[in-house]
């Protein structure tokens, strides 16, 4: 059993930059990186300021394949799902978890204090694609 975890975001904005604030928080959590459409997103700025690894083309983060525990998908692109699975499919990747935009809200507002679950940025983005 590992004692550390591996961690790639795709989605630097309303979601992925508080989240990433909270993944900063623990030693036993290892950003492999960050990736954006947009380069000066808040996220994408808070990585490269901590040295991390940034990317605009999320396939460059996907493609760092079995380094990656949880890969954190919270862009808002419900078809990103889809290439996501099938990189992983090709590259015959069947360690890494692809974690929702939900389980990332429910992870902020319980490691935030909120009381209630924080809203989503992406209503329509839902499921596994």
């Amino acid at each position: 059993m590992a004692d550390s975890v591996s961690v790639a975001l795709i989605g630097a904005g309303r979601t992925g930059t508080p989240l990433l604030k909270e993944l900063l928080k623990y030693s036993y959590i290892n950003i492999v990186g960050v990736a954006d459409l947009d380069a000066s997103a808040e996220g994408m700025t808070l990585a490269g300021e901590k040295g991390l690894f940034t990317t605009t083309d999320p396939i460059k983060l996907i493609d760092k394949g079995e380094e990656i525990d949880i890969l954190v998908e919270v862009s808002g692109d419900a078809s990103l799902k889809k290439v996501i699975k099938d990189e992983f499919q090709k590259s015959g990747n069947r360690k890494t978890i692809i974690m929702h935009d939900l389980i990332a809200r429910l992870f902020i507002s319980m490691t935030t204090g909120q009381q209630e679950l924080i809203p989503s940025f992406h209503p329509d983005d839902v499921g596994v694609g």
